[in-house]
């Protein structure tokens, strides 16, 4: 009797014990697919913040581009598109250079059309199609035939015929037309040389705006920028500008 008991009590205790490690190997395998699915999960996300990082870190190209764009915008890209003090000063700069460039530019084109006036009215020249030398000659001499007195005076036989056109002969009336004609003159040849060093200033605004932002961006890179002057174009200096990145 007691042996048929303990067949009975073992005979109901294996379908529990195979129940059991059925539910082990099924909970075995689900903890397993959650911790894949976690790791998965977790290495996607460290994916997608790296190429975040990757995305927010300022590039030196293009903070160097956006500086000759505008000055101040290639700070402001390092900035994390914040205006900053520097990036302001150098827009303003920008755009008080440009103001002073075009109202230069046209204080000078009155200044031009003055003394070309008073030059047909008063010494009678004629101005159309003349060269910048024909004008400089009508603020150095009274009239013609002064200039061609110093001319065969200094023995220079290449400019003798140079006022032998009547096109090209002037007489001023009055000393006072003529010096108010020089006074234009110089104020306008004043004003062109202006207009060559604030557009030496704009370009140089906008590299050393772009060579420090890059600077700035490229901290973790390696960003050599160098400068050297050039041969001359028509006898105004060129400076050469080289970035490497």
């Amino acid at each position: 009797m007691s042996e048929h008991n303990w067949q009975s009590c073992f005979s109901v205790k294996l379908p529990l014990s195979e129940t059991f490690r059925l539910f082990s190997v099924r909970l075995s395998a689900f903890l397993l697919t959650l911790l894949l699915s976690l790791s998965l999960s977790s290495e996607s996300q460290a994916r997608q913040h790296d190429l975040m990082a990757e995305n927010s870190h300022p590039s030196a190209k293009k903070a160097l581009g956006l500086s000759i764009l505008l000055p101040g915008l290639g700070h402001k890209h390092v900035n994390d598109g914040q205006w900053s003090r520097s990036s302001i000063s150098y827009a303003a700069a920008d755009v008080g250079l440009w103001i002073a460039l075009f109202g230069g530019e046209w204080h000078r084109n009155q200044l031009i059309d003055s003394y070309t006036t008073l030059a047909r009215g008063s010494a009678g020249a004629i101005t159309e199609g003349k060269d910048r030398t024909f004008f400089l000659n009508l603020a150095a001499y009274q009239s013609s035939d002064e200039f061609l007195n110093t001319v065969l005076r200094n023995r220079a036989w290449d400019q003798i015929d140079y006022v032998s056109d009547p096109a090209f002969q002037w007489d001023w009336e009055t000393e006072q037309d003529y010096n108010r004609y020089r006074d234009l003159r110089d104020e306008s040849e004043s004003l062109r040389r202006r207009r060559s060093i604030l557009i030496a200033s704009l370009v140089a605004n906008r590299l050393l705006s772009g060579a420090i932002s890059a600077r700035k961006a490229g901290r973790e890179g390696r960003v050599s920028i160098s400068a050297r002057f050039a041969a001359p174009i028509q006898n105004n200096p060129v400076l050469a500008l080289r970035v490497g990145f």
